[in-house]
């Protein structure tokens, strides 16, 4: 049986369920307009998101060989 799993091998954060619209009958138009804004970006954001960890491009590693490996001067050193 197999887990699913999200990016870098780890558990799939949950799903958000969806959050319903709040009450801004009591704000002015003006107001209402700023919050929908927020809340439309918001989901921009969120649809962006999703749509990155969707993708499946593999993590390329590499793998550097140190060549004439030196030690680092010693700092303590009394004269």
């Amino acid at each position: 049986m197999f887990a699913s799993v999200g990016p870098r091998g780890g558990p799939r954060p949950p799903v958000a369920p969806a959050i319903p619209e709040p009450d801004l009958s009591h704000l002015t138009e003006d107001e209402r307009k700023i919050i929908m804004a927020v809340l439309a970006r918001q989901r921009e954001e969120e649809a962006k998101e999703e749509a990155m960890l969707k993708e499946d491009k593999p993590i390329q590693a590499r793998t550097v060989n140190l060549v004439g490996q030196k030690k680092p001067p010693q700092q303590n050193d009394v004269r």
